[in-house]
């Protein structure tokens, strides 16, 4: 697995948000495919690329916020908005046939290594050791066996 750490500035995500348990995945699922077929409607600053933010803080589950990037100054009311601020990121690409679970033990590993430490918000409780998890998928993935980047905000 290659590890890079990168410099991101702040960005705001347009889309759709969904809370639940990891049993309720598949309709997490649906969401995803939704929110790609309003692109047009997000209007966002680089149609080719959609993100899944993911914030562990539901027991058994996460809060996933589907969407696209978007001019920083505009806003839309019949869409969610995420703004995220500046982070230092480790950033992996997951590579089309190979297990997520796999890539993600991965990161766990390098961690576990001593090699950063996972960023945590003030005052706020995760359920899980990566409990900040950003995807950018192509919007021409194949749902059953995606390639992606993946970035965690790390403590810099």
């Amino acid at each position: 697995m290659e590890v890079t750490i990168l410099d991101l500035p702040a960005f705001k995500v347009r889309g759709r948000k969904w809370e639940g348990r990891y049993e309720e995945v598949p309709v997490l699922k649906e969401v995803i495919k939704k929110v790609e077929n309003e692109k047009e409607e997000i209007n966002p600053v680089d149609p080719d690329f959609q993100w899944g933010l993911s914030v562990h803080t539901v027991e058994n589950g996460f809060v996933h916020f589907s969407g696209f990037e978007v001019d920083p100054g505009s806003s839309q009311e019949a869409y969610e908005e995420m703004s995220v601020p500046p982070h230092t990121y480790l950033n992996v690409h997951h590579p089309k046939g190979r297990d997520i679970g796999e890539t993600y033990a991965a990161i766990y590993q390098w961690f576990r290594e001593g090699n950063g430490e996972p960023y945590l918000e003030p005052d706020t409780e995760y359920f899980d050791g990566l409990p900040l998890k950003f995807e950018k998928y192509p919007v021409d993935r194949d749902f059953d066996d995606p390639h992606f980047d993946i970035y965690i905000p790390i403590k810099a």
